[in-house]
């Protein structure tokens, strides 16, 4: 009595480079655009293991059924590469209200096309196209998917009509050298063509490999269709099921003309032991021969193929990488975020990789100077060098957000290299530089002692304005911006200058010289008519240090970055 054909389904095994592809393409490319793309994945033929203990021998293992999908085709020499279309939607409640039934039923529509049309008998790849639709969740790096492997369905069902054999069996009785013709010809073929469907037919006691286009002419021969296998190359490792890819092999089969409904199908397994031989081959063989009773074709299209979870249900999966990523790609990437998101909508111009090249020089690693590093780290600037000569005070931790208390002990740490310490444990991947220096000042008098320290302060000064690109003055006192605004201006840099006073402040970019050697903007000291003067020397200590409301350095430093 025949039975219903049962088959082993597909079962996806998705690789984080590709869902690390799928991130970097909504990102940076599609961003709301939700329009389907094409993907690739693989499948090979299925092979049973046996796991050996203690040198003994152990249980045979089945491996489930795998289309594998990754950054490319990742596919090795045999694999039989498939296409599929990706759907990624911008919510997850988008991805839970997704037609999905729409979706499977347009895809088995598509193979059924290629079927009727002819194509897939020239490529045999378009009978196995896949869906999947997801939700890339990019702050926690989780994706929320579910493949759909669309199969056109027969009504009523294809059964079996004879026990279904091993190769071994079913090809050459005692003859090895029919056995490993075909088992070799059949491996050829696959790795050379990568279809992963073909004919095998049997003359004169030898077998040759054909596509699936040579159907009418293998047909045509004598009019008898017994020596004629319909050959695939089987995912599945099951001892009795063939692979999901057949369902639709079979649909193909069905559309052409039949001399006889019942056909016998190879299921190839065996694209490895090309070259084994005789008694060996007999036993590692794990293809199979299933004789198959093919149903008519109707008219209607039934489609069946979403993928199931462990517990045989139709159900979505969540791949979470952020526990298996390194730390410092995750915490980059969710650094780049809020920039790349502005791009989806709110700020289409911004150029994240332009500001993240960009060489910035802070000078003064102070109140300001600590609120400008943070809020340049938040617009994705990585390379910054911090020039201050003080040291951290115990009054500094509380105004100034990159020290704590430890860093005020034993007569402070230079704040310049502490600065730069906390930067980096902020974010590893940012390239934080520190440099000790009193900035020479004008009307600041130098004993002949000191001449040379600071002329060697001015030259390494002149050094740093040169090498960065883009300068910040974050200085307490208005003299000590002269110099590097007047080495700005020189090398033709952008420099931005922030001054506090109580309940006041100045955030200004300055003007940079253009090709024809006029400036649009000023600078700091453009409307003055005398040069700067001691601001530091007998004077009270409210006068000597930046008293301010505590809320605005962080207000005008921000202002700075903004400009």
């Amino acid at each position: 009595m025949s039975e219903i054909l049962r088959f082993e389904p597909f079962s996806s095994a998705v690789e984080p480079e590709f869902w690390a592809s799928v991130a970097h393409h909504k990102l940076h490319t599609a961003r709301l655009d939700t329009a389907a793309r094409d993907v690739q994945g693989s499948f090979a033929c299925g092979r049973r293991h046996t796991v050996r203990s203690g040198g003994e021998s152990g249980q045979t293992v089945a491996v489930p059924a795998r289309l594998r999908v990754g950054a490319g085709d990742g596919s090795s020499n045999g694999d039989v590469v498939v296409g599929g279309r990706l759907h990624n939607t911008n919510t997850v409640e988008d991805f839970k209200r997704l037609d999905k039934g729409a979706l499977l039923r347009e895809a088995g529509a598509a193979v059924l096309e290629a079927i009727q049309s002819g194509r897939a008998s020239e490529d045999p790849s378009l009978l196995w196209a896949f869906v999947v639709v997801s939700f890339a969740d990019l702050k926690r790096y989780r994706f929320w998917h579910w493949f759909g492997f669309p199969a056109v369905m027969a009504d009523p069902a294809d059964t079996v009509w004879s026990a279904t054999q091993g190769i071994s069996e079913a090809v050459g009785g005692n003859d090895d050298s029919e056995l490993e013709g075909l088992v070799s010809r059949c491996a050829r073929f696959v790795s050379e063509t990568r279809h992963g469907a073909f004919l095998a037919e049997r003359r004169n006691g030898s077998w040759q490999v054909h596509p699936l286009s040579a159907w009418d002419g293998c047909m045509a021969g004598d009019g008898n269709s017994s020596d004629v296998v319909v050959g695939f190359v089987d995912p599945s490792s099951h001892g009795s099921r063939p692979g999901w890819p057949l369902r639709n092999l079979l649909a193909w089969v069905r559309r052409q003309r039949l001399p006889t409904r019942r056909v016998r199908v190879l299921c190839f397994r065996d694209g490895g032991l090309q070259g084994v031989s005789g008694a060996e081959l007999r036993q590692r063989a794990q293809s199979l021969v299933v004789s198959v009773d093919v149903a008519a074709a109707t008219e209607g299209l039934l489609v069946s193929g979403w993928e199931r979870d462990a517990g045989g249900r139709a159900a979505p999966r969540v791949a979470d990488l952020s526990a298996s990523m390194d730390a410092e790609r995750l915490a980059a990437s969710a650094l780049d975020l809020n920039l790349q998101l502005m791009r989806w909508r709110l700020a289409p111009g911004v150029d994240v990789a332009r500001m993240a090249g960009q060489r910035v020089l802070l000078v003064g690693a102070g109140t300001l100077g600590a609120y400008a590093a943070r809020a340049l780290l938040a617009w994705g600037v990585r390379r910054m060098t911090f020039v201050d000569s003080g040291r951290v005070s115990f009054s500094n931790p509380a105004r100034q957000p990159l020290y704590d208390f430890s860093d005020s002990l034993d007569g402070g740490r230079p704040k310049a290299e502490a600065a730069a310490d906390a930067m980096r444990r902020i974010f590893p991947g940012v390239d934080a530089r520190a440099v000790s220096l009193q900035v020479p000042m004008p009307a600041h008098s130098v004993s002949a002692s000191e001449a040379a320290a600071t002329r060697a302060a001015a030259a390494e000064l002149d050094a740093l304005v040169a090498a960065h690109d883009v300068v910040f003055l974050l200085t307490d006192s208005r003299e000590s911006r002269w110099l590097p605004a007047m080495l700005g201006a020189l090398h033709a840099k952008v420099v931005l200058c922030v001054a506090l006073g109580f309940d006041s402040y100045v955030a200004m970019r300055h003007g940079v010289k253009s090709d024809s050697g006029s400036m649009n903007l000023g600078c700091y000291f453009c409307n003055d008519v005398v040069a700067p003067a001691d601001s530091l020397s007998d004077r009270s200590l409210d006068q000597q240090c930046t008293v301010t409301r505590p809320g605005l350095a962080p207000i005008a430093a921000g202002t700075a970055v903004e400009l």
